[in-house]
């Protein structure tokens, strides 16, 4: 089930650039593709070992002759790995947020997110965290948004999200979580209806300069990266962060990232 977890790892791919200012505009439909399988790296063998010397035989004899060997004590328990510690959150300025503005109207190429949220219990634990940041989940169809979604009542209802939202919207429709609502919004809304999260324009905006500015910094400009993947986590306070791990250039180099934004702040405008 945890494999299946993949909600804004959702390859939150072709992000929409339409405006969420009025329900009845369009917006682009981001598939929510299975995660691609993951590779795992492990460490290239040693090179052959070293022969040991051959022993010289002993006779039974001799042996008797021996002194029996003292029982060594059992090894000590290695010590685990300390965890690796989290980078302090990448503070967002009131100039980033106009450029992640700038972003959200069209204003440059920004790459493919995805991130996980397996660090949260459940889709609801993790979907009730953003809802807590102003999120809501709606039903799109044909670009459409034609309604909305109470996740605590596992239903869907015609009523119009409001304003202020990113052009930028998540497809979940594929979360096992919500199998139920998406098949409820196909009946009452029509085929090819979908469950997608908007979140407050202001959190994208602070959230993609944020991004946009650290690339910079690292010498990775945006227009030459494909996709950015990490996770989201639960901060203190019952609030969220994200992570993010690595960057992917356009010919499929991967580039470490090692950052943390604090969504919360950002959402209420204190990062």
């Amino acid at each position: 089930m945890r494999a299946l977890r993949w909600g804004c790892h959702a390859v939150v791919g072709v992000w929409c650039a339409a405006l969420l200012a009025h329900p009845e505009q369009l917006v682009q439909v981001v598939s929510t593709a299975e995660p691609p399988a993951t590779a795992r790296v492990l460490p290239l063998p040693n090179s052959p070992e070293e022969v040991e010397p051959p022993q010289e035989e002993t006779h039974e004899s001799e042996k008797a002759n021996e002194a029996p060997e003292a029982s060594s004590p059992p090894p000590e328990p290695a010590e685990a790995a300390p965890a690796k510690a989290q980078p302090a959150a990448t503070a967002v300025s009131a100039r980033d947020f106009d450029r992640g503005a700038s972003l959200l109207d069209g204003g440059g190429a920004f790459p493919a997110l995805s991130f996980d949220y397996e660090q949260f219990s459940s889709f609801a634990s993790y979907a009730r965290a953003m809802v807590g940041l102003g999120a809501r989940f709606v039903v799109v169809r044909k670009r459409q948004i034609v309604g909305t979604v109470d996740l605590e009542a596992q239903a869907v209802g015609p009523q119009a999200p409001g304003h202020g939202f990113s052009p930028r919207a998540r497809d979940y429709t594929s979360e096992p979580g919500l199998a139920s609502v998406a098949r409820d919004a196909r009946e009452r809304f029509g085929g090819g209806s979908v469950v997608m999260m908007l979140v407050p324009r202001s959190l994208d905006a602070g959230l993609f300069g944020g991004l946009a500015r650290l690339l910079s910094e690292l010498g990775e400009p945006t227009s030459g990266l494909r996709e950015l993947r990490g996770s989201y986590q639960r901060a203190p306070g019952g609030g969220v962060s994200l992570r993010v791990d690595r960057a992917v250039r356009r010919d499929g180099t991967p580039v470490p990232v090692e950052a943390v934004f604090d969504l919360s702040a950002i959402a209420a405008g204190t990062s």
